[in-house]
């Protein structure tokens, strides 16, 4: 190659360059450096170029760890935590078994039948039962030897009963709950919760928005919900119970060395920092498409639980970013190419093997 044309090929690639933000990397990537053999062209030194190292991540092969419900926020009942075996008999002249909820009640056996006691050794439901479960803070289950099952309700004072009036076995109704639309009289704010048919309220928490939502699930009724910028899912058992998980702003999708995972994005504490981890990735514009080849290394992020404000970025190893995005004000759809510094790719997957791995390995 002649020294010129060499000379300007030089020029139009460190023109190119000044114009792409690289990425923060000295905390993040190992870099390797290769470079062409070491003869120069007249004292001109060869272009070396940086390849820098990232591996699949390793979390996203356990499958059966990924899951839409693994960020529980919030459970309002579980029997593991108010039910325990009885290991010393807290009365005399009476064998107890299972005490729940700290020792507020006791079953027992007479005659291979099984009742309730209160903490004081009084009883609450005679032995009559084969089986007692607790399925509810506030009811038992009774069963008897035929199989036919019964509630006991534990009211206010703590009395337990077993005669339904409506309000004590709310929770059987066939009607569904309601999405009850609260106005505050101060400042005329707009909050939701969710009210049983009888009028009880079933969740005192109040939302910036409510609606139902099919989630894959097994469930008596599910709901989205929205505080802020935050986004839950509301999920209740046959009984009623509910659990609190934080939902999805996003799912992930990583194609590294041949291996292919996904998952999501379910805080939106790591929500906020990849999106502004993107955001801040500087680019050159001019890009028309990504010369990738069909097995590129890729992360893909599909953003967003709102139609209107989707937007799905998918960056290949070779620093070329693919954007398709939808303008919340008129719903014009956008899609183009950017480029950016190859080290934001390896930015990327370090993020998601030291931070959105954290998401699947929690104790629940």
């Amino acid at each position: 190659m002649k020294i010129k044309s060499l000379l300007s090929l030089m020029s139009a690639a460190v023109v190119c360059m000044s114009m792409l933000s690289s990425c923060d990397s000295e905390n993040q990537s190992s870099i390797a450096e290769t470079s062409t053999p070491d003869s120069t062209v007249d004292g001109i030194e060869p272009v070396v170029e940086q390849e820098y190292e990232y591996a699949f991540p390793e979390f996203l092969t356990n499958k059966d760890a990924i899951s839409l419900f693994s960020n529980l926020v919030y459970s309002s009942f579980d029997a593991r935590n108010v039910t325990a075996a009885i290991t010393e008999q807290p009365f005399e002249n009476v064998q107890c078994e299972m005490s729940f909820l700290d020792g507020t009640y006791y079953s027992y056996l007479s005659d291979n039948k099984r009742g309730l006691l209160d903490a004081e050794g009084n009883i609450v439901v005679v032995a009559a039962y084969t089986e007692i479960v607790m399925i509810r803070p506030d009811a038992f289950m009774l069963v008897n030897e035929l199989g036919e099952e019964k509630l006991a309700f534990v009211g206010e004072n703590g009395i337990i009963n077993t005669k339904e009036n409506g309000k004590n076995n709310w929770f059987t109704s066939a009607e569904p709950l309601k999405i009850v639309q609260a106005t505050n009289n101060e400042d005329n704010t707009v909050t939701y919760f969710l009210q049983a048919a009888n009028g009880k309220v079933v969740y005192d928490k109040y939302w910036d928005y409510l609606e139902p939502t099919v989630l894959d699930t097994p469930a008596s009724a599910t709901y989205s919900a929205y505080l802020g910028d935050a986004y839950y899912f509301i999920v209740f058992d046959k009984y009623y119970n509910y659990k609190i998980y934080e939902g999805s702003y996003a799912t992930v999708e990583v194609f590294v060395d041949g291996q292919y995972g996904s998952c999501f994005v379910l805080s939106i504490g790591d929500f906020n920092e990849i999106s502004s981890m993107i955001d801040s990735f500087g680019s050159f514009s001019g890009a028309k498409a990504s010369p990738q080849q069909q097995n590129t290394d890729y992360v893909k992020f599909s953003f967003a639980n709102s139609s209107s404000k989707k937007k799905t970025v998918t960056i290949s190893e070779d620093g070329f970013v693919y954007t398709e995005a939808i303008d919340p004000e008129d719903g014009t759809s956008y899609k183009y190419f950017t480029l950016v510094d190859k080290i934001c790719f390896t930015d990327v997957i370090d993020w998601i093997n030291g931070e959105l791995s954290k998401e699947y390995v929690k104790t629940k």
